[in-house]
Order: C-alpha cells, then sequence, then structure tokens
C-alpha cells in the first residue's frame, strides 16, 4: 500500500504557489492590477496597419498609458465600419508640482476633458521605420479642429487628428496620377521623336562639318600666326636697340639738365643773399613812412580840432563874414541911391 499524502505538505505547497504567482503578478506587471486606470476610446480616419494591444501611448514621448484593444465596429445607421481603439491612461504617470490635490479633486477624467479643451489630441505616430509599429501620440494642437465621432461606447472618447503619413497620402490620393502619367509619357515620346528626327541628324552633320571648318581656320590662323610672330620678335629686338641708343643720348643731357639745376640753384642763393639787406632797408622804409603818416593824420586832427563848429576860430571867422556881408549890402544900397540920384554927392542926400 502506498504512504498517505500529508495534509500539511499539501498546504504549504499551494500557499507556496500561490505566494509565487503574485509576487509574479507584482514584477511583470510591474504592479499594473494594483492601480486605478482610466479607460479611452480613439477613432482613427485611415489604417491603423502597425498598432498593436500593448502599444504605448505617450504624451510627447513620455508613457503614460497603453492600447487595451482594437475592434471592428459597424455602424447601424449608414451600415459604415469604424474601428474604436481602447487605450488606458494611468493617472499616477502625470503629477502636478504646485498644487498635488488638482488630480484628486478634479479627478483624472475632468482633468483630461480641460486638457481636450486646450487642444489635447491622439495621434499616430512611428516607433520604428524598420518594424513600421505604430503607437498612440498625445499632444496639444489648439488650431486642429478634433475630430469626434460620438459613437456609443462604455468609455470616453478622445478627439484625433490625422497622422502625417496620413497627410501626405491625402495629398497623393488627390494629386491627378493619371494626367500627370500621360503627361509623361507624352514627353518621353516627344523626346524621341526629336532624337531619332531626319532634322535633328541634319542639324548634327552641319554641326560636324562646321566644327571641322573650325579646325581648318584655326590650322590656317596658327600657320599665319607664326611668321608674324617672328616679325614681331625683330620689331621688338629693333625697339629694344632702340631704346638703349636713346639712352645713352639721354644719360648727358641728363648730366646737362643736372649741371643746370645745380647753376640755377647757385644764382637763386646769390639772389636771397642779395635780397635779405632789400629787404631790411624796405621794412625801414615802410617804418618811417608808418611815422610820418601818423604825424601828418596828427596836424591833420589838429586843424579840424581848430577849425571846427565850436572853436573860437570859426565863430570870429564867421562873425567876419557876417560883418562883411553886411558892409557890402550897405555899398550895394548906397550904389543904388546915388545911380538914381546922382546930385546927391553935391547937395548931400535930401529929406
Amino acid at each position: 500500500m502506498s504512504q498517505k499524502s500529508n495534509p500539511t505538505t499539501i498546504g504549504a505547497f499551494i500557499v507556496g504557489a500561490v505566494v509565487l504567482i503574485v509576487a509574479a503578478i507584482m514584477v511583470f506587471g510591474s504592479g499594473h492590477f494594483f492601480r486605478e486606470t482610466k479607460k479611452y476610446v480613439l477613432f482613427f480616419e485611415g489604417s491603423v496597419n502597425g498598432l498593436t494591444v500593448g502599444a504605448p501611448v505617450a504624451f510627447r514621448g513620455v508613457k503614460i498609458g497603453s492600447v487595451t484593444d482594437i475592434k471592428v465596429f459597424l455602424d447601424e445607421k449608414d451600415l459604415s465600419l469604424k474601428i474604436p481603439v481602447f487605450i488606458e491612461i494611468d493617472p499616477s504617470r502625470i503629477q502636478e508640482v504646485n498644487s498635488p490635490e488638482t488630480v484628486k479633486e478634479l479627478g483624472t477624467r475632468k482633468l483630461i476633458d480641460i486638457l481636450v479643451e486646450r487642444g489635447l489630441r491622439a495621434q499616430l505616430a512611428m516607433q520604428s521605420l524598420v518594424t513600421g509599429q505604430l503607437y498612440v501620440n498625445l499632444d496639444f494642437y489648439p488650431k486642429r479642429p478634433p475630430r469626434l465621432v460620438k459613437m456609443a461606447t462604455q468609455f470616453p472618447e478622445l478627439p484625433t487628428i490625422p497622422s502625417p503619413i496620413e497627410e501626405i497620402s491625402r495629398t497623393i490620393e488627390t494629386l491627378p496620377l493619371d494626367d500627370l502619367a500621360n503627361k509623361f509619357l507624352k514627353a518621353l515620346e516627344g523626346i524621341e521623336n526629336v532624337v531619332n528626327s531626319p532634322e535633328l541628324k541634319t542639324t548634327l552633320k552641319s554641326m560636324q562639318e562646321t566644327v571641322d571648318q573650325a579646325k581648318n581656320a584655326l590650322t590656317s590662323i596658327n600657320a599665319e600666326v607664326k611668321p608674324l610672330s617672328k616679325n614681331m620678335e625683330e620689331t621688338l629686338a629693333d625697339a629694344r636697340k632702340l631704346l638703349q641708343n636713346v639712352n645713352k643720348q639721354v644719360g648727358p643731357l641728363t648730366s646737362s639738365i643736372e649741371k643746370t639745376i645745380k647753376d640755377t640753384r647757385g644764382i637763386v642763393q646769390n639772389i636771397d643773399k642779395r635780397i635779405d639787406p632789400l629787404l631790411g632797408t624796405i621794412q625801414e622804409t615802410f617804418t618811417a613812412t608808418r611815422a610820418a603818416l601818423k604825424q601828418v593824420n596828427a596836424t591833420l586832427e589838429g586843424i579840424q580840432g581848430a577849425t571846427g563848429e565850436g572853436s573860437t576860430l570859426h565863430y570870429q571867422v564867421t562873425k567876419t563874414l557876417q560883418e562883411l556881408s553886411a558892409a557890402a549890402r550897405s555899398v550895394r544900397i548906397l550904389t543904388d541911391y546915388l545911380e538914381r540920384h546922382p546930385e546927391a554927392l553935391l547937395r548931400g542926400k535930401g529929406r
């Protein structure tokens, strides 16, 4: 018979297993089951290829949550398909610095609503160009209008905006690719027609002939330039000899000019020596003349003072002239009277 199992051993084994499971959950789950998270739903317009469950939800590169589920919804109103992306945000990843109690007072969802009003938007971004994996990036875009599907779900909806890749795809889709391709093909056909046209071949042939003629002309010019270069060299040699002769003749002339300059300098020095005494004499003459002019000026001022209106001489002369004028007047009157009465000389003035 086999031995009977020990209940104590079995119980210890079960308790140990439970402890290991809880420890594994705490270590590998990073406390996920012991913290409160807030779940939201997102609706993106384009494809979500590359976005997987567990992809991070980040705010400007800082992970604050993760993607929990991706589904496909059928809208019964217009039979359109929508792809909701469910995410969860860990409030403990958002900490306040100045007022730590604001999150607790408002609540995480109320705070998210306020941030949405200020421009918080969700956008798909690339994790790696090699793998093509996507993640959800949250950032503020206050000038971008929010996109809300408003489909009835059990979680609140966050607004989304197109990713840069979607915007580029839309731009490419709006381009008239068919017209561009047709124009490109027509351009290629036109180039082919020009290349294969006989006119181009004729033009190339004419250009080749022109090049050959230019080569022949250059050859002829080269043949004619060689004698001309020789003549120019001879002319330069003659000019060099002429300059040498001129230099020989200019040497004595230069010596004569230098001698003349020396003689002229000596004459100027002699003139300076003779002019210095003459300048002294002229200076003395100017001094004497200036003194004489001062004396004449003083004499004139004395005469002007003696003959002025307020002087005695002026008064006497004026009085004498007045008396002479009166005497002349009396003589004139007497003369007139005698002309009219000459008998007055014999009888005297009548009464």
